[in-house]
């Protein structure tokens, strides 16, 4: 009995660890996102069809990354 409820512990201790380990990557990868967006921004672009040709590439590189870690997985 006293060996299970250790287990339930340990369980659930590694489970708040892995959450915060999963929110602090996450709290990672918007903020870099978020940076990137922002040097968008600063460029200032002269036209609209420059801002959405920026926006564009930067939507291109977020595609190629997801299809990197999907591939990833798949390994």
């Amino acid at each position: 009995m006293k060996a299970e409820k250790e287990d339930v512990e340990w369980v659930k201790g590694m489970k708040k660890k892995m959450e915060e380990e999963m929110n602090k990557k996450e709290m990672e990868t918007v903020l870099y996102w978020k940076g990137e967006i922002e040097k968008i921004m600063a460029k200032r672009p002269e036209s609209l069809a420059t801002f959405q040709f920026e926006i564009q590439n930067f939507l291109k590189r977020m595609q190629n990354r997801i299809r990197v870690l999907k591939m990833a997985l798949q390994i």
